[in-house]
Protein backbone atom coordinates (compact mmCIF):
# COMPACT_ATOMS: atom_id res chain seq x y z
CA UNK A 1 0.00 0.00 0.00
CA UNK A 2 1.18 3.38 -0.99
CA UNK A 3 1.87 5.85 1.54
CA UNK A 4 -0.36 8.94 2.15
CA UNK A 5 1.03 12.41 1.73
CA UNK A 6 0.75 13.00 5.40
CA UNK A 7 2.47 9.86 5.81
CA UNK A 8 5.92 10.74 3.70
CA UNK A 9 5.89 14.34 5.19
CA UNK A 10 5.64 12.91 8.94
CA UNK A 11 8.33 10.21 7.69
CA UNK A 12 10.99 13.08 6.59
CA UNK A 13 10.74 15.01 9.31
CA UNK A 14 11.15 12.48 11.36
CA UNK A 15 14.37 11.92 9.36
CA UNK A 16 15.01 15.23 9.42
CA UNK A 17 14.94 15.27 13.09
CA UNK A 18 16.90 12.38 13.63
CA UNK A 19 19.77 13.31 11.44
CA UNK A 20 19.83 16.71 12.89
CA UNK A 21 20.10 14.71 16.33
CA UNK A 22 23.01 12.47 14.85
CA UNK A 23 24.97 15.75 13.93
CA UNK A 24 24.82 17.44 16.80
CA UNK A 25 25.71 14.32 19.11
CA UNK A 26 28.54 13.36 17.01
CA UNK A 27 30.13 16.85 17.41
CA UNK A 28 29.76 16.09 21.01
CA UNK A 29 27.35 19.19 21.63
CA UNK A 30 23.95 20.54 22.54
CA UNK A 31 21.31 21.27 19.78
CA UNK A 32 19.64 24.55 19.56
CA UNK A 33 16.36 23.11 20.54
CA UNK A 34 14.27 26.02 19.42
CA UNK A 35 16.27 26.73 16.34
CA UNK A 36 15.83 22.86 15.64
CA UNK A 37 12.19 23.05 15.76
CA UNK A 38 11.99 26.02 13.97
CA UNK A 39 13.95 24.05 10.86
CA UNK A 40 12.00 21.86 11.34
CA UNK A 41 8.47 23.89 11.04
CA UNK A 42 10.48 25.35 7.78
CA UNK A 43 10.66 21.55 6.69
CA UNK A 44 6.88 21.36 6.98
CA UNK A 45 6.25 24.05 5.10
CA UNK A 46 8.40 23.45 2.08
CA UNK A 47 6.58 19.79 2.11
CA UNK A 48 3.14 21.38 2.49
CA UNK A 49 2.82 22.31 -1.21
CA UNK A 50 3.90 19.37 -2.75
CA UNK A 51 1.79 16.66 -4.45
CA UNK A 52 1.77 13.24 -3.29
CA UNK A 53 3.79 12.22 -6.71
CA UNK A 54 6.69 14.94 -5.83
CA UNK A 55 6.77 13.79 -2.20
CA UNK A 56 7.31 9.83 -3.12
CA UNK A 57 9.38 10.93 -5.84
CA UNK A 58 11.46 12.77 -3.40
CA UNK A 59 11.17 10.29 -0.66
CA UNK A 60 12.80 7.27 -2.83
CA UNK A 61 15.49 10.12 -3.46
CA UNK A 62 18.46 10.42 -1.08
CA UNK A 63 20.26 13.09 -2.97
CA UNK A 64 17.43 14.84 -3.28
CA UNK A 65 16.29 14.78 0.32
CA UNK A 66 19.95 16.04 1.18
CA UNK A 67 19.93 18.89 -0.63
CA UNK A 68 16.06 19.76 0.95
CA UNK A 69 17.85 19.20 4.10
CA UNK A 70 21.35 21.43 3.60
CA UNK A 71 18.66 24.03 2.50
CA UNK A 72 16.48 24.01 5.06
CA UNK A 73 19.30 24.19 7.80
CA UNK A 74 20.43 27.31 5.95
CA UNK A 75 16.63 28.77 5.26
CA UNK A 76 15.78 28.36 8.57
CA UNK A 77 18.87 29.65 9.74
CA UNK A 78 19.90 26.88 12.36
CA UNK A 79 23.20 27.13 9.95
CA UNK A 80 24.22 30.03 12.07
CA UNK A 81 23.75 28.85 15.13
CA UNK A 82 27.08 27.76 16.66
CA UNK A 83 28.31 28.19 13.68
CA UNK A 84 32.07 29.00 14.42
CA UNK A 85 32.23 25.96 17.23
CA UNK A 86 30.88 23.53 14.65
CA UNK A 87 32.81 25.13 11.37
CA UNK A 88 36.33 24.65 13.90
CA UNK A 89 34.78 20.88 14.36
CA UNK A 90 33.99 20.26 11.03
CA UNK A 91 37.61 21.33 9.84
CA UNK A 92 39.27 19.04 12.50
CA UNK A 93 37.79 16.25 11.78
CA UNK A 94 33.61 16.32 9.34
CA UNK A 95 34.91 12.87 8.31
CA UNK A 96 34.11 10.86 11.50
CA UNK A 97 30.48 12.33 10.51
CA UNK A 98 28.12 9.97 9.80
CA UNK A 99 27.06 10.16 6.07
CA UNK A 100 23.50 11.15 6.67
CA UNK A 101 24.94 14.01 8.62
CA UNK A 102 27.16 15.75 5.58
CA UNK A 103 23.85 17.76 4.64
CA UNK A 104 24.67 19.77 7.59
CA UNK A 105 28.37 19.70 7.68
CA UNK A 106 27.99 21.25 3.85
CA UNK A 107 24.92 24.10 4.94
CA UNK A 108 27.62 24.95 8.04
CA UNK A 109 30.84 25.12 5.08
CA UNK A 110 29.25 26.54 2.42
Amino acid sequence: MALSATEIRSSLEAAFRSRVGLFYRALHITPPYHSVEKATLTLREALAPLALSALHALAADEAAICVLFTQIVRDSGLAKKHRGIIKGLLRNGSERLPPECQPFADAYLT
